[in-house]
Parts: structure tokens; C-alpha cells; sequence
């Protein structure tokens, strides 16, 4: 593919620093406070978009199109069973809980859903293309991609192993069908699932970085 081509032929410290870069801005947006908070995480989105554009891509070659979707589906259902079967076991064990927020539930879930579709983009359309650019290897591209993507939700037990997993899962399904929208509604359907289930006491609602630490010094 010619977007391929064009992102294979940077150099590869050049690779390395972007992924650098865009990292190192969503590590400080996510161990920050307040005003500090916020610029980061403005920061951290415009070089992910700044960089994005500078390659011209085809949105159809980061993940921006329908057709893959079909061989894809799978990946929906597969997730769509596994958030089910937490969903259950969670209500087994009565730690079911109601969605967080002030939001209605079904405005809560779609702005997930969103958030979801972003956090693919990022991960996918961004990450996993420069780093397999850089390696030169499939595999060991999808396995460092994961735990960044892991290592990013530090210090939650819950959404540490959850993320790697699920990144895993979701960068493999990438790279074999090149599309977003699939990755994006079974991330939301399990990242909602894990939600509902876990007590607060653990997951502290979703929280990652320092976050999840003033939530803990704070309970």
C-alpha cells in the first residue's frame, strides 16, 4: 500500500521519536493535575494529529473505512460473549453495580464508545504503524504496542492486565483488516462490562496515573 510504503521509508530513529513524543505527552497528561492536566493532554493531541497529517495518509489505510469490517465481525462477537460472560459472573458474585456518572446511561456508553474509537485510532492508526515501521517484525511490533498501551493505564489492577490483553487482541485484529469502527464497539462493549462489574473499591472508577492514586488517598 502506498501510505505503507511512504511510512516504511522514515527513518527509524524518526519512528522512534514520534512514538517518543507522542507517549511521553499522554504519560504527562495522565500524571499531571488540573490546568497542568489539560495542556498536556492538548499537547498530546496535536502531535498525534500534527504527526498524523504530516504522512498525507489515506484514512482508508489507518482504518478509516468500512470494507475489512465483514472479515472483521468476528471481533465484535468474540467481545460481545466475553463482556457477557463478565456481566454474568459479576451478577453471580453481586458485585454488579450501576454505570458512573451524572450522565444517563445510554449518553454515558455513547461517549465511551467514542472515547473508545479514539483510544483505537491512537493505538492502531498511530502506534502500531510507527512501531512496526521501526521493528520490521509483526509480531514483536503487536507485542510491544499492547504494553505500551498496557503500561499507560498504570497503576489500576484491574485495567493493566485488562488492556494488555485486550491490546493483544485488538492490534492483531488491525493488522489483519485495517479498520477502526469493529475494534471501536468491541472495546466499548468491554470496557463497559469491566465497568459494570468491578467493585470501586478496585477499579476505582476506570482511573489511571495519579488519578487513580488521589482516589485511593482520598477513599
Amino acid at each position: 500500500m502506498e501510505f505503507e510504503a511512504q511510512v516504511n521509508r522514515v527513518p527509524k530513529w524518526w519512528q522512534w521519536a514520534q512514538v517518543a513524543l507522542a507517549y511521553g505527552a499522554i504519560e504527562m497528561s495522565l500524571w499531571s493535575e488540573g490546568s497542568t492536566q489539560k495542556i498536556w493532554y492538548v499537547v498530546s493531541l496535536l502531535v498525534i494529529v500534527v504527526l498524523t497529517l504530516v504522512n498525507r495518509p489515506d484514512p482508508r489505510q489507518i482504518g478509516f473505512r468500512i470494507t475489512g469490517a465483514r472479515g472483521s465481525i468476528w471481533v465484535v462477537v468474540a467481545a460481545a460473549l466475553t463482556a457477557a460472560s463478565v456481566l454474568v459472573t459479576a451478577w453471580a458474585l453481586g458485585t454488579l453495580k450501576p454505570i458512573y456518572g451524572s450522565k444517563s446511561p445510554a449518553l454515558h456508553a455513547f461517549f465511551y464508545l467514542v472515547w473508545a474509537f479514539e483510544q483505537q485510532f491512537i493505538l492502531n492508526a498511530f502506534f502500531f504503524w510507527r512501531i512496526r515501521a521501526a521493528i520490521g517484525d509483526n509480531w514483536k511490533a503487536v507485542a510491544l504496542t499492547a504494553t505500551l498501551f498496557s503500561a499507560a493505564h498504570i497503576p489500576n489492577p484491574i485495567l493493566v492486565p485488562a488492556t494488555l490483553l485486550g491490546g493483544l487482541f485488538f492490534i492483531e485484529a488491525f493488522r489483519r483488516w485495517r479498520t477502526l469502527y469493529p475494534l471501536a464497539v468491541a472495546h466499548g462493549m468491554l470496557g463497559l462490562a469491566l465497568a459494570l462489574s468491578f467493585p470501586d473499591s478496585v477499579m476505582r472508577h476506570m482511573r489511571v496515573g495519579i488519578s487513580f492514586l488521589r482516589f485511593v488517598a482520598h477513599s
